[in-house]
């Protein structure tokens, strides 16, 4: 379960941004997260939970914006998203190049209050 170590790693940059706009409390979290990050949203929300027990992060809601693999077909130009794994281009069948891994995990944004 690396949630916990990702959340950890979460909490730490949360309340380092909180400091420097000298925020009293942060509301929610906005990750944006690639489907093949390997990311259970209850498990890192729970570890987060846990961790952010007594911070300035408690309570905070986390939410989640999946996003997939993308893959652009080099001899028709078509961006396309792969469906249960086929990599091949749904108009030619050529086999695309992968223009987004779908591993990210990046906190978007954050809701504070002063």
């Amino acid at each position: 379960m690396h949630e916990l170590s990702v959340a950890a790693y979460m909490l730490e940059r949360v309340e380092q941004h909180a400091i420097r706009v000298d925020a009293s409390k942060i509301t929610a979290i906005n990750l944006v997260v690639g489907e093949r990050a390997c990311i259970v949203d209850d498990a890192l929300r729970f570890s987060f939970e846990l961790l952010a027990e007594g911070s300035v992060a408690e309570g905070a809601t986390i939410n989640f914006r999946w996003t997939p693999m993308r893959f652009q077909c080099e001899t028709c130009d078509r961006a396309f998203t792969p469906v249960e794994g086929d990599f091949r281009c749904p108009d030619c069948q050529t086999i695309g190049q992968v223009t987004d891994d779908g591993s990210d995990l990046v906190i978007e944004s954050l809701e504070i209050s002063q």
